[in-house]
Order: structure tokens, then sequence, then C-alpha cells
């Protein structure tokens, strides 16, 4: 049996605790989407590496001319937007044919978006002084969100495939 004095308090402690529990579970449902999408931003750079590898045996110079009137490098980066359901811009993908060791690009139709200087996506630390292709993604704008707070994530994806040639 209940004392009068005791009459309240679980609804005391459920109002007091009922705010932790919603921030917990609204941070791991968005904290799980986030990741979600890391998830598609990685398969859409590989599968645009494969296709820019087997794409690249073309050249884009053939006769007809494979890439229409884009280059190599748009025609890839297109291929990842595409496969990225509609997560990506054209400008948050970076694409480059490089070769040797550190990685040189082979000529201005072979990148595009560019975040580093020698043209490359990004450094891969790859040790194959052969032809590959890299694709580099870098997302910003999503977010984990609780009630009360809100942490921005950036979301960034590479892959390296080699040249089949």
């Amino acid at each position: 049996m209940r004392h009068s004095r005791e009459q309240g308090t679980a609804l005391v402690e459920f109002a007091l605790i009922l705010p932790l529990v919603l921030m917990l579970a609204f941070g791991v449902i968005t904290a799980g989407l986030t990741y979600n999408h890391k998830i598609d931003l990685t398969h859409a750079a590989r599968e645009g590496a494969r296709y820019g590898a087997t794409l690249a045996q073309l050249q884009c110079s053939g006769s007809p001319n494979p890439c229409g009137s884009q280059t190599w490098a748009q025609v890839v980066q297109s291929v990842v937007v595409q496969r990225a359901a509609g997560d990506l811009t054209a400008s948050q993908v970076c694409v480059a044919l490089v070769s040797g060791n550190p990685a040189a690009p082979l000529g201005s139709t072979f990148f595009v978006n560019s975040p580093n200087a020698d043209g490359t996506c990004y450094s891969d630390g790859n040790a194959d002084p052969g032809k590959r292709v890299q694709v580099g993604i870098v997302k910003t704008g999503d977010a984990i969100n609780g009630v009360v707070f809100r942490i921005p994530v950036t979301l960034t994806s590479q892959a390296t495939e080699k040249f089949e040639g």
C-alpha cells in the first residue's frame, strides 16, 4: 500500500528521464541514417572507380566517341552521382586517372574537381607505379540530431581501381 507522500513520484521521475531517453533515441536513429549515407557513398565511389577503370581503356577517343561531348572524368563523375541516388552533386565528386608513385594525373581530360594541387583526388598511398583510377567524395551537410543537440558530419569516401589496359 502506498503512502500519500509517494504519490506522483513516478510521474516526476518519468518527466525527468523522458528528455534524456528521447535525445538518445533520436541520436541513435539519425546516426544510423548518417552511417547508411556513408555506406551509399562508399558503394558509389567503388562503382565509379570500377566503371572508370573499364572506360579508361577506351580513352574517350574512339570512333564513335563513347563519352559524347564529355571528358572521360566527367562521364565517370556522372556515373558516381547517379549511383549515389540523389545524395551527391557533381561538385562533391573528384575523379582522376593517375600513374606512378606518387600519383600524377594523365592529362587534363582525366581529372575533375581535384582538391589536391597535383590533380589527384587523394593520396592513396599506393606503391603501384601503374595506372589507376581514383574517385574521392566529400559530402557536407549530414548531421546526427538529438532533441536538443546537432552534431555536423562530413562524409568522405574514396576508391582506387587498377587500370585495365
